[in-house]
């Protein structure tokens, strides 16, 4: 089946459904590591998110999400990055996508980092 054959309503849930699991993943991103029962979830997370940013530049979710809400309405200017666009629609400035996957990659690499010598240091 293809995007084209789905209601824009069954478009709008799925993009929804979308942006919705991306944001608790995104929020499980930046502070997973309060929740200590969850750790090695989160460095799992955390692992496949730095992957998926190495080798695609972008989670495939975004790309997912841009191509429901992009045929829905065309007009609508997505890039793939769910933090650039959405950093958009809250302070109406554009943030470079490049300072966001810098940013992002550097938060990723040092959390694990971090995480994996306190896990070493304090057992």
């Amino acid at each position: 089946m293809t995007i084209d054959a789905l209601t824009n309503r069954t478009k709008r849930i799925l993009a929804d459904g979308l942006f919705f699991l991306h944001s608790i993943i995104y929020l499980f991103v930046l502070f997973g590591w309060l929740i200590p029962g969850l750790w090695y979830l989160y460095m799992v997370t955390l692992m496949v998110v730095l992957a998926l940013q190495l080798l695609l530049g972008h989670c495939f979710a975004s790309e997912w999400e841009f191509a429901l809400r992009k045929s829905i309405d065309p007009t609508v200017a997505y890039d793939y990055s769910f933090s650039t666009y959405y950093m958009y629609k809250v302070t109406h400035r554009w943030i470079s996508e490049r300072f966001i996957a810098i940013v992002g990659l550097i938060f990723l690499s040092s959390s694990l980092i971090i995480n994996i010598c306190l896990k070493l240091v304090l057992g």
